[in-house]
């Protein structure tokens, strides 16, 4: 705090506050009204002088926290162990505020979970330590209201205790926290799982959108970069987050380190600094580094504003040299043996360095909840995976400086991208479109990033929807597949197999999740068992979430032409499945709307398209039109 000469200090009520301990507050402390001017502060002691450099203080670019929806609980459990239990009915990130009468001393304590056992008695999720996620409110005498002030909670349940008399759930509110932004997405369906798939998405975005984007709201609160990475044009579709993810990427430019590295983690906090060097050897790896050219990249997309990208440009390039280093002059152990053809294209192959691959494949981790079974899934995938997303990065600058008028720079990466390609072919790719690393995964990563021969393409492709049947119609996606999974059948003439999978209800899939009560996105796909045994992994991560956009591009049929919808592509999918959808979209431009809808006779669609903005619609197979801004209906 910043106090003038004269400043002076005094305990408080507020014992202690932290984002993963909680809070405890004596309310019987409480100082009146301390800041007024006629409050006698004799007892308060002189603060002592501290002189700082306040070079490092710049404005605050990012949006506030503030409390964006409040609500009323579902109700009051009393558990087969006869603990009361508070239902908000959705998981959420926030904090709870309560009334009470009670006399002075009274003691009530709020303990957060997303969860509850098989028995429906409270179950802490949550393990580590210093991860309690308690309120402790000491009461003052007679009537009170209380609301957390300096912490918050991810929860969905709360087991209370030392409450006086009889509880009530009117006595209580949720208010959920996160980020000030718009929301500017919008998508609805004729089918309420997909609606609820939808909420669970917007809810898990929320709550990990306080300050930074975070993985999770309760176990971590941590900016790990490959969950944004992942998330990012979901992101940026549903709600309006050019500030937040722009404030956010001069944490990453601040916290990359000398050699171009970027934290796995921004900011990097000093615990993760030395727990991930210890155990990693490393800052970073693949797919959670290329954070810092994917989000910039993913903003202008969804905003048109190149301001991040250059703002971000030198800070990209530096990360593509540290990996260009890695790739060049270091070398797997058996490198040695190898002949000078082996080596020459070893030296476009991020294949050192330890990486988290297609971290949390559900095949590996399923019913296996430790931190080894999700480590296989690094340890299985990470050799092929790191030089993929290198090709993947690679093609991608060659996008950004191309769009900031760098045509050397574009020349330079569209190169190194062929020579990582034909590397990558050369040493990891099968005449009969297999890969060593045999796991779905691989191969959406491959065929998304060109990483096949055209001629063996089709086997590549035939090959992984063998492995979609074989996992009985379901996914087996990690997180740096996942975000190409639905675009790489869909461009691959495979958009049946596509909708089996959004419309899926065994697990691993989306609509499991629903059908099992889901209101947000899980960290691991059978958080909840088929057999309803409950696991201590997060109920709250996007990052599987990023099927979103997938959702609202293709399903709901608006596509983003040029970016920030300058121009526009309408394509509803009129054979996935859905008698109607809607999605809108507020662009820069304006509304951008499309719904459509179908009867076993007629299409019907209705569309909305901004000032100053074309679109091309189509409307069948062999017919589209291409139409300026204004609402236009068909009936087909």
């Amino acid at each position: 705090m910043i106090t003038g000469e004269q400043g002076r200090s005094f305990t408080g009520p507020l014992i202690y506050a932290d984002l993963f301990v909680g809070e405890k507050y004596d309310a019987g402390k409480e100082l009146g009204n301390w800041s007024c001017a006629e409050y006698d502060d004799s007892r308060w002691k002189p603060v002592k002088k501290v002189e700082y450099s306040m070079e490092n203080l710049i404005g605050q670019y990012a949006p506030p926290v503030r409390t964006i929806y409040s609500f009323s609980p579902l109700g009051i459990i009393q558990s087969p162990k006869g603990e009361m239990i508070l239902d908000t009915g959705q998981v959420v990130a926030g904090q709870i505020e309560f009334t009470v009468n009670a006399k002075a001393g009274t003691e009530i304590r709020l303990e957060h979970s997303e969860i509850l056992d098989e028995e429906g008695n409270y179950f802490n999720n949550i393990l580590g330590t210093n991860k309690e996620q308690m309120v402790v409110y000491i009461a003052k005498d007679g009537r009170q209201t209380y609301q957390t002030q300096f912490s918050y909670q991810g929860f969905r349940y709360v087991r209370i205790t030392g409450w006086p008399g009889e509880m009530e759930a009117g006595q209580f509110k949720i208010h959920a926290v996160s980020s000030l932004m718009e929301d500017i997405g919008h998508f609805s369906t004729s089918d309420e799982r997909i609606n609820r798939l939808q909420k669970n998405i917007w809810w898990s975005q929320v709550a990990n959108t306080i300050s930074i984007p975070t993985d999770c709201p309760q176990r971590e609160k941590a900016g790990w970069t490959g969950d944004i990475m992942a998330y990012a044009p979901t992101m940026c579709f549903l709600r309006n987050a050019d500030a937040f993810l722009t404030s956010w990427m001069a944490n990453v430019r601040a916290e990359q380190r000398d050699n171009g590295a970027v934290p796995v983690i921004v900011p990097y906090l000093k615990a993760y600094e030395i727990f991930i060097n210890e155990t990693q050897k490393s800052d970073t790896c693949c797919g959670w580094g290329d954070a810092v050219i994917v989000v910039p990249w993913s903003v202008y997309q969804a905003y048109g504003d190149k301001r991040i990208l250059e703002e971000n440009y030198d800070d990209m390039n530096r990360w593509m040299e540290y990996v260009r280093d890695r790739a060049e002059h270091h070398h797997p152990k058996e490198y040695e043996t190898w002949d000078e053809a082996h080596r020459e294209r070893s030296r476009y192959l991020w294949n050192t360095d330890f990486h988290y691959g297609d971290w949390l494949i559900p095949s590996v981790v399923l019913g296996n909840p430790d931190g080894s079974a999700m480590m296989e899934t690094a340890y299985a995938t990470m050799g092929i995976v790191a030089p993929a997303y290198y090709a993947f990065s690679a093609a991608m600058m060659a996008k950004v400086a191309e769009t900031l008028g760098h045509t050397e720079d574009a020349a330079y990466y569209q190169e190194l991208y062929q020579k990582i390609r034909e590397a990558f072919i050369q040493e990891y790719v099968h005449e009969d479109g297999t890969i060593d690393a045999d796991f779905q995964g691989i191969y959406v990563i491959a065929l998304k990033n060109g990483l096949v021969p055209e001629e063996i393409r089709p086997k590549m492709v035939e090959h992984l929807c063998e492995l979609i049947k074989k996992n009985h119609g379901c996914l087996d996606t990690g997180f740096l597949s996942i975000l190409f999974l639905m675009d790489v059948l869909c461009e691959n003439g495979k958009r049946d197999t596509a909708y089996e999978l959004m419309f899926q209800t065994k697990c691993p899939s989306w609509l499991y999740e629903v059908e099992k009560g889901a209101t947000t996105i899980w960290e691991s796909w059978g958080a909840i068992g088929e057999d309803g045994t409950v696991s201590t992994y997060s109920y709250n991560h996007y990052a599987f979430g990023c099927v979103g956009e997938w959702m609202y591009r293709e399903m709901g049929g608006l596509q983003a032409a040029a970016p920030g919808y300058k121009k526009i592509r309408i394509a509803p999918a009129w054979d996935c499945g859905l008698s109607w959808a809607r999605v809108v979209e507020e662009t820069p431009y304006g509304t951008a709307s499309v719904v459509w809808e179908k009867d076993s006779d007629r299409k019907y669609l209705n569309i909305q398209i901004p000032p100053n903005t074309t679109a091309e619609i189509v409307l069948s197979e062999n017919r589209t039109e291409t139409v300026g801004s204004g609402d236009y209906t068909y009936e087909i």
